[in-house]
């Protein structure tokens, strides 16, 4: 992006405050969570309400819809895994994207507990619908942005993928 940064005030008041109340912590490192956490959230949320929801989908269920659409299909364990979601939040969208036909689940033959989910052509249609609306959001809000400075954001943020988490 060009120009100036431009300056948030609840940026400033939130830096300004743990500068003062937690004389310990690194400011660049507080500013970049907190604008990191931020953006990924307001973008989240707009690509949500402008391209998921008007489909019938939330994030969570696009998500499970993506990962099965890339992955094949899978138990609702490694699509947690995969999608970033919690089991119970995976089994909560499964059942609303069943019943929308978008998915089904199947029993294995060699051991009835474990379950799979696959996707229907419903579920295929669904997520190339989503996925295509989600990317001209996409590419409006990163159009700013120059080819270089996007392969660079690109790749500082799949370098923060590679630190492990201990949950």
């Amino acid at each position: 992006m060009s120009g100036e940064p431009r300056v948030d005030p609840f940026l400033e008041r939130a830096t300004d405050r743990v500068a003062e109340a937690l004389p310990d912590v690194e400011i660049d490192v507080f500013r970049l969570a907190f604008v990191l956490t931020r953006a990924s959230n307001r973008f989240t949320r707009h690509v949500e309400s402008v391209a998921h929801r008007p489909r019938g989908l939330t994030t969570a269920g696009l998500r499970i819809l993506f990962t099965l659409w890339t992955s094949g299909s899978l138990e609702a364990h490694r699509i947690a895994v995969l999608a970033g979601l919690s089991r119970a939040s995976v089994s909560s969208v499964v059942n609303t994207l069943e019943r929308d036909g978008r998915v089904v689940r199947s029993r294995e033959h060699d051991d009835r507990r474990l379950v799979t989910v696959s996707l229907t052509p419903v579920g295929e249609q669904a997520v190339r619908e989503a996925y295509s609306a989600q990317y001209e959001e996409e590419r409006r809000l990163f159009g700013s942005l120059s080819a270089a400075d996007r392969a660079r954001l690109t790749e500082m943020l799949e370098s923060l993928l590679d630190v492990p988490f201990d949950d």
